[in-house]
């Protein structure tokens, strides 16, 4: 059982949440959510991230995490019945750690449902089959050995805006929402200059998310 992997980031993909590891020499493919691919380095870098192996028939997938809680909170979702690993994946990128178990705490069902394929029913079992787990969660101190905080680097501006716009629409969200999203993050400071397509796509994603 792999429990964590630390290797020198080969291949970042924010359109698929995949990034790519080269330890000792093998290749592995890992999936994550958004908010922990925005603490990888850059390509050529060392990075290290907790695993969780997800085995199927038919399938062997690799779940990646920036902290132990972030991956405990993960098998927390992947126990509620009817979540699978694309949507507990999609509930720890949809926000900022501390700010999700916040709104799990307080059983803050309207905000679940902002996150792109939960709808009511499934937010109300994740609240009702959590209870009381979400607050054993540590949330501070945590962070894994070797993860590097993510460095912007510079590229097309309106390119990288537009693709920004395809990730987040790939991932279910009106493209009229995101649009508008996305401006609002650029006039919050973003920069095509100064920042990287996953930094924008967090950044978008929090104004949607404020919606």
């Amino acid at each position: 059982m792999i429990g964590w992997l630390s290797g020198v980031v080969v291949a970042r993909d924010p359109a698929q949440g995949v990034v790519v590891l080269n330890v000792g020499g093998v290749g592995y493919e890992v999936r994550v959510s958004m908010q922990t691919l925005a603490s990888v380095g850059d390509l050529d870098e060392l990075c290290t991230l907790w695993i969780h192996t997800y085995a199927r028939e038919d399938a062997l997938t690799l779940f990646g995490f920036a902290s132990p809680a972030e991956k405990r909170l993960f098998l927390l979702l992947l126990g509620v019945p009817k979540v699978g690993p694309k949507h507990a994946l999609a509930a720890l990128g949809g926000f900022p750690f501390e700010e999700l178990v916040e709104h799990l705490r307080q059983g803050r069902e309207d905000q679940l449902q902002k996150i792109p394929g939960v709808g009511k029913k499934t937010a109300e079992q994740i609240l009702l089959s959590l209870g009381d787990k979400v607050g054993e969660l540590v949330m501070a101190g945590e962070d894994a050995p070797g993860a590097a905080p993510r460095a912007a680097r510079p590229d097309g501006g309106s390119a990288m805006q537009d693709e920004a716009k395809n990730v987040l629409v790939g991932l279910g969200w009106r493209i009229k929402e995101v649009e508008g999203a996305l401006t609002r993050a650029v006039a919050a400071g973003w920069s095509d200059d100064s920042g990287a397509l996953d930094d924008l796509v967090r950044r978008t994603l929090a104004q949607l998310m404020e919606r």
